[in-house]
């Protein structure tokens, strides 16, 4: 199981298998056991039995391959946590090929902060029948939306009323990523420098990113400031979204985007307090954009369906907010704040449906009740998510 920190890993281990032992790799006694020499600790004890943070210790890793190929044919005899880095789950793929199944433990969904069953939007997906989305009822009201917004997906911060302990918890949160987690897995890395860093992704969420511009604003090379990106994506604080582009669309630009996953957490770091500063923020599309887009991303992976996420966007400023792909196919989906939205400004999604071939697309906004803004373009309210 992997995820970032404070997201829920433990209580989840502990919830899967109530009555196996639990190694955690932050206490001294457990690190000091098993890295002495992890394949007699493998050996010596009966498994299933769980290992939390694993990222602190790559060398688990080669004699968690021995000890599964001794019974390779009995599965779950280990459930590991960890709180990844690039690195890490280079060796967990490389190491432990065709004997581990990864799963990313994301925060609280909609459905699971407001103790909901999931939508069936998902499945209308995922089936290819549009027309049952017509048949969708909103199921949270836009105050309802905005205030998971503010909370984000950290289970402690969705949990608690109080508006004084969260903005002390997402302080704090940002503080032991960047002085703790970052320096213990990047030990040459300028903590002053990367907390910088940390900082300057609030603003560049869901723009293009220059690399370039942010090397110049840190005082650092071009390749460090990749570097960056990648430790921050590599620790599931940092989401990607890559151009999509092909062979017959030349004209669409490659430069990647990309946003903060967590929007309680960006929230905090752009000063938004409450719904009112939220709605009035001059950020609030960006933000409302990144909150639908993990909201559809997180719910297809707490339902094993691997969706590619991108977006597109050409030199003439046509652009699609998201292109979900999938067992499903390519669905192209347009993102809006407002109650209406009028097929005028969704030339470049209808542009999108017709040159890709694609079954439909769709316009998710704060509308009252799903309906065909065309013959291919279907408007769902954000509620329905």
């Amino acid at each position: 199981m992997l995820g970032p920190r404070q997201v829920g890993k433990t209580t989840l281990m502990g919830q899967l298998q109530p009555d196996q032992p639990l190694f955690d790799l932050e206490r001294q006694s457990d690190f000091s056991r098993i890295s002495y020499d992890p394949e007699f600790f493998l050996y010596s004890e009966k498994s299933p039995i769980k290992i939390d943070e694993a990222q602190l210790l790559p060398t688990l890793f080669p004699a968690l391959r021995v000890a599964i190929d001794k019974n390779r044919k009995q599965n779950g005899q280990y459930l590991i946590s960890g709180s990844s880095s690039p690195e890490l789950l280079s060796k967990i793929t490389e190491t432990l090929a065709g004997r581990v199944a990864l799963f990313e433990v994301c925060g609280f969904s909609l459905a699971e902060s407001y103790s909901k069953p999931v939508s069936e939007f998902y499945q209308a997906i995922i089936q290819n029948r549009p027309d049952d989305l017509l048949a969708l009822k909103p199921r949270y009201t836009f105050e309802e939306l905005s205030a998971h917004c503010l909370s984000g997906g950290y289970p402690e911060a969705v949990t608690s009323s109080d508006l004084r302990f969260k903005t002390l918890w997402f302080e704090n949160y940002l503080e032991t990523y960047v002085k703790r987690d970052v320096r213990t897995l990047f030990p040459g890395i300028s903590s002053e420098t990367f907390q910088r860093f940390v900082r300057m992704l609030a603003t560049a969420s869901g723009q293009q990113i220059n690399f370039s511009t942010f090397a110049r604003s840190l005082e650092v090379s071009q390749p460090t400031a990749k570097n960056y990106f990648r430790i921050a994506e590599g620790t599931f604080l940092w989401r990607y979204l890559e151009s999509y582009h092909s062979s017959s669309m030349k004209r669409a630009l490659k430069t990647p985007k990309g946003y903060l996953r967590d929007t309680g957490l960006l929230c905090h770091m752009l000063g938004i307090s409450n719904i009112s500063n939220l709605r009035a923020h001059p950020h609030f599309g960006y933000v409302w954009e990144i909150f639908v887009i993990e909201q559809i991303v997180k719910e297809f992976q707490n339902q094993l369906i691997k969706v590619t996420p991108s977006y597109y966007r050409t030199q003439d400023q046509a652009e699609v907010d998201l292109l979900l792909e999938g067992p499903f196919g390519l669905v192209p989906i347009e993102i809006k704040a407002g109650m209406k939205t009028e097929l005028r400004h969704l030339r470049s999604l209808q542009s999108f449906v017709e040159q890709n071939a694609c079954p439909f697309g769709l316009v998710v906004n704060n509308s009252l009740n799903p309906s065909y803004l065309s013959r291919n373009i279907i408007q769902i309210p954000a509620g329905c998510l």
